[in-house]
């Protein structure tokens, strides 16, 4: 039986004696959170909470920070259970350690929406443990039961007598008591903090600019590095040429990778124009061809390609073979890159101890084991220190910036060294979200009732994280759709065409959804029925997952009062599963002379038991704007093999000025949390295609907007 531990804790360059704990659930609660075949780290004592005798909290947090608020939502799920004060609280990363491996997923990773969703169970016995043994440290000092006290505002209170005493006074004495091993929990009711909106913790320096970004360290005697690789995929570097930078005074050191060239100067901008003076010859490689159109014509080819059945229901052939209607639709989304503000960085210094890395990563573990990778060290010798991510979306869960930094700093004889990336290279040498198609065919009945669905999907994917035998990433979205389809069948290929991909915020929701929902409006359209109803329709079979995505559709068709849409105006509608949460958007739209108007966005979500509020609207606008970027201008482009996009000239996010107003709805909910940072990203797409059509008759089947000669205009009054 696993158990909840504890051990002494000294802090920083002060030394606080008082309760600090870790804990590992038992097995049959790990059982029932964690994905079946998900290996468990074992849980080694190490401290998530400390409570020092001067009554600070300290925190420490598994997730990063990068905007999604984890810094604040998980601390509140261990403060509701503490009773703890949140002006005393402090916030600190957790360093590369198994120890804080998600229990859903088995890795250190702040990824895929799963911060809450698996850490809200442990996190809440941290706080529940600690508060039992407050009240019992409390407790025996003033020889009382510990029934009669509660936790409150970081205070034990006897609740006869009115006494009370701070954590911090009883925290020596609690530290040494037996750990309870089974404390109990506060019902969903109970809560007090969870559900409230609390300061966010990483406002107030983001504000006043004290915040630490990996870009903002500076350490003694620092360096700088600039880098450039190989423009097309899978190039090789074949010569360089570095006797013109070397007689420049701020010259230090070139580092000669396998795909490109690193230089070392006594500044950045020193060393970006001693770079400039490299001369370097690439090997182009296999993909020295390949464009953009010889990869749509790829994609179209995998159709044609036996690939895996990921979901198979009824029989879809003779089901099509008597429908009364039988559509068949292409639909295809680009390329696309993260473009994070904060381009790739990461400082590093290399002694004859080890190795120390300062980065914004979403992985510490990946970033600690690619830093060991290139100097031929164990793990254990290299220290990550976590700095705030000036924008993640899953690029900075890759380590490919961290190994060229690292051994930039090998070459600098202990100095520490921080490489930039320039913005031309963080967009022309990202792990892309891959290009994708999927061909749909649908049959409906004579009474417009969708009785059959065929998707074949074609994309390239990794394999699903913490879902062993789960079908991969790039189906989701669409097998696992909640809507009711008698003969429903899903196949996928995966299709790698070398072009590096990764994770981009909300994965494959991102853009299936696009796709699905889009195609199921058309069969609306040709059934001739309401595209609200149509869905509502499908979703009335009673299942927990069909029952909570027809309340968030009933929730915003309510909100936007979908049956009467201003005159001139048109609405799109799209809803789905996502991340453990369930998301939809309605879209309203005019266009005119090929400017497409967007007057206001309604969104709705039921993510279980809201955390936070504020944050999760603010996560629904962000993850709305990032995916709205996406569906008007969002496309990488190829041409022999590299990529055509380089800035936010030719790459551009949307502008202030752009956004739309928007609407965000909480569907009120007891359920354990799902995900928020993720979902919001995919609606806005199928939402404002289907708004597009009911407006113009133009059905979008391809990404971006601006493929098909249309133009953003946002009304804001």
């Amino acid at each position: 039986m696993s158990d909840i531990t504890r051990r002494a804790f000294v802090g920083g360059a002060v030394a606080l004696t008082g309760l600090t704990l870790s804990l590992e659930l038992p097995a049959q609660e790990t059982a029932r959170q964690a994905a079946p075949g998900v290996p468990r780290p074992p849980r080694t004592p190490s401290a998530f909470l400390q409570i020092g005798e001067d009554d600070r909290i300290t925190i420490i947090t598994p997730a990063v920070e990068m905007g999604q608020g984890g810094h604040t939502s998980l601390p509140m799920i261990i403060m509701e259970e503490l009773g703890g004060n949140w002006d005393r609280l402090r916030v600190v990363d957790a360093p590369a350690a198994a120890i804080y491996n998600n229990p859903l997923f088995g890795l250190q990773a702040t990824v895929g929406s799963f911060s809450v969703r698996g850490w809200y169970l442990e996190l809440r016995r941290i706080g529940a443990a600690a508060r039992v043994m407050l009240l019992q440290a409390a407790a025996q000092t003033w020889k009382v039961s510990p029934e009669h006290c509660v936790a409150d505002g970081s205070e034990v209170i006897h609740d006869s007598s009115g006494r009370r005493c701070s954590f911090g006074s009883v925290a020596r004495l609690a530290a040494s008591l037996p750990i309870p091993q089974n404390p109990l929990l506060k019902t969903v009711a109970q809560y007090t903090m969870i559900g409230s909106s609390p300061p966010r913790v990483d406002v107030p320096d983001k504000v006043d600019g004290s915040a630490r970004y990996g870009i903002d360290v500076t350490l003694p005697d620092m360096l700088y590095a600039a880098v450039k690789t190989c423009p097309t995929f899978g190039g090789k570097l074949k010569s360089l040429d570095d006797s013109a930078c070397r007689s420049m005074p701020a010259y230090r050191a070139t580092v000669r990778l396998a795909d490109g060239v690193v230089v070392v100067a006594q500044s950045y901008w020193q060393a970006r124009k001693a770079l400039e003076r490299v001369k370097v010859e690439y090997e182009l490689g296999p993909l020295a061809g390949l464009d953009s159109e010889k990869v749509s014509q790829q994609l179209h080819a995998g159709f044609a390609e036996p690939g895996f059945v990921a979901r198979h229901d009824g029989k879809v052939e003779a089901a099509l073979a008597g429908a009364a209607k039988v559509l068949e639709s292409v639909y295809e989304v680009p390329y696309l890159a993260h473009a994070c503000m904060e381009p790739m960085n990461c400082t590093a210094r290399v002694t004859d101890a080890g190795c120390e890395i300062w980065c914004g990563t979403q992985n510490p573990q990946a970033a600690q084991a690619a830093a060991a990778t290139a100097l031929g060290i164990a793990p254990a010798r290299v220290q990550v220190h976590v700095q705030y991510l000036g924008g993640g979306f899953g690029r900075r869960g890759e380590a490919d910036y961290v190994t060229q930094a690292v051994l930039a700093a090998k070459a600098t004889q202990g100095k520490p060294v921080k490489l930039i990336w320039s913005r031309e290279e963080d967009i022309q040498h990202d792990f892309y979200r891959p290009a994708a198609a999927i061909r749909f065919r649908g049959g409906l009945d004579a009474a417009g009732k969708l009785v059959a669905l065929e998707a074949k999907i074609i994309s390239a994917s990794a394999p699903a994280i913490g879902r062993p035998g789960a079908p991969p990433f790039f189906v989701e979205a669409v097998e696992d759709a909640n809507y009711r389809i008698p003969n429903f069948y899903v196949t996928g290929l995966n299709k790698d065409l070398g072009v590096r991909f990764g994770f981009w915020r909300s994965v494959n929701h991102s853009h299936n959804p696009f796709m699905l929902e889009g195609f199921i409006d058309e069969l609306a359209r040709a059934a001739g029925k309401d595209p609200y109803l149509f869905r509502r329709e499908m979703l009335q079979h009673g299942s927990e997952g069909a029952r909570r995505q027809l309340a968030v559709l009933d929730l915003m068709a309510q909100k936007a009062n979908w049956q009467h849409p201003p005159a001139g105006h048109a609405f799109g509608i799209s809803a789905f599963e996502a991340f453990g949460s369930f998301i939809g958007t309605i879209v309203e739209v005019s266009v005119k002379d090929r400017f497409v108007t967007i007057h206001r966005v309604v969104q709705a979500i039921d993510c279980g038991v809201a955390i936070h509020p504020d944050n999760i609207s603010a996560q629904l606008e962000g993850g709305m704007a990032f995916g709205l970027t996406a569906a008007v201008r969002g496309e990488i482009t190829l041409r022999n093999g590299a990529v055509m996009q380089a800035n936010f000239n030719d790459y551009p996010a949307l502008a202030l000025s752009e956004m739309p107003l928007v609407e965000s709805y909480i569907v009120p909910s007891t359920a354990a949390p799902g995900g928020v940072g993720e979902p919001g990203t995919g609606p806005i797409a199928p939402s404002l295609g289907n708004a597009i059509y009911a407006a113009t008759g133009q059905r979008l089947r391809s990404l971006p907007l601006s493929r098909h000669r249309l133009s953003l205009k946002v009304a804001r009054t």
